[in-house]
């Protein structure tokens, strides 16, 4: 029996059924895929406005001095939530450090112009109180701030706010010296703050100007307090320009201009102002090679306020550690046994 060329009787007509499906099912994924983007997108455009919408209300409820905790844990939830869908978006990493900005307010930490007098010739620690929980926050807004910075190499809406965080984080940390800060950050565009960190950005201003000892810079801050467009609430009487001065010539290292303010400013009222320029007029001494002059400063200042002055007192003993032969009315305390 003959057969064509070719011929194969027992071949099954090949089916088309199989690919059919596959071409289905692969339609079908990739249009989940893509459905699925959108809903992501949807998503983290719902957490953007969320986060917004939380920060926007922190900032009314504290202009009308209502700022409550739980506007902050709002607001501090969103944003996190936000950081955690977006991890690429840097106005989300922005978002959750202003968001912890708040928790200095709930600590009672203000940056006005008493906070600035009280903190000046002392270490930012001082100001905070020597709190671990309001140094965690601040760590926490630095690295925040730094994280939103490092994502993109470009501005972004809130990027003059950034660096106002940025500038508060690294006072902060002290690694980078006042001088270098005030190039970096001294600059900033006020107007495009918001309206909570106008105070904390002429605060740091001041604050860095006063550790670099740049007398030249203090003299232009204190004039511009006095303009009409200058719209903080941090300004100073005579009294405190003169005292702001004298701690800028000290930390300039002019030790005879410096003596000179400072006792202009100093008064027979014991207040931290009349403390902190005995204190720093006894240092002066003391870098003087005038050490026991120092002392008999202290002890007269010490004992004037009842033995309740503890950093006179704790000055005296440093002053003693450092050079011997020294003498001083002041008893040292027996150290506490345990």
């Amino acid at each position: 029996m003959a057969f064509r060329r070719g011929y194969e009787p027992h071949r099954k007509k090949k089916s088309k059924g199989p690919w059919i499906w596959v071409l289905l099912i692969s339609l079908v994924l990739g249009y989940s895929y893509y459905k699925r983007k959108q809903i992501i997108l949807l998503f983290a455009r719902d957490q953007s406005v969320r986060a917004e919408k939380a920060k926007d209300k922190a900032v009314e409820l504290w202009k009308n001095a209502n700022l409550s905790d739980q506007a902050i844990e709002d607001f501090q939830s969103s944003a996190l939530l936000f950081s955690e869908k977006e991890p690429n978006e840097p106005q989300a990493f922005y978002l959750y450090a202003h968001s912890i900005f708040w928790n200095l307010h709930k600590m009672g930490i203000h940056f006005d112009s008493q906070s600035l007098i009280l903190t000046l010739g002392s270490e930012f620690e001082e100001f905070l109180g020597k709190s671990q929980q309001a140094s965690t926050s601040l760590d926490n807004i630095f690295w925040n701030s730094r994280k939103a910075e490092s994502l993109t190499s470009s501005t972004f809406s809130d990027w003059e706010n950034n660096k106002l965080l940025l500038f508060l984080g690294e006072t902060h940390r002290t690694v980078k010296r006042p001088g270098a800060l005030l190039k970096e950050y001294g600059k900033l565009e006020v107007d495009k703050l918001s309206p909570e960190f106008i105070n904390v950005f002429y605060w740091l201003l001041a604050y860095n100007t006063m550790q670099a000892g740049d007398a030249e810079g203090l003299e232009k801050f204190l004039d511009l307090t006095k303009q009409e467009k200058y719209e903080s609430g941090i300004k100073f009487s005579s009294r405190e320009e003169t005292y702001l001065k004298g701690i800028a010539k000290y930390y300039k290292k002019d030790f005879v201009n410096a003596l000179s303010l400072l006792r202009q400013a100093r008064t027979e009222s014991p207040d931290k102002i009349t403390s902190t320029t005995i204190l720093l007029e006894a240092s002066i001494f003391h870098k003087q090679n005038l050490s026991q002059k120092a002392i008999d400063l202290l002890e007269d200042f010490y004992f004037k306020t009842g033995k309740k002055n503890e950093e006179g007192y704790l000055l005296i003993q440093k002053i003693i550690s450092e050079k011997q032969g020294l003498k001083t009315k002041v008893e040292r305390r027996s150290e506490p046994t345990n």
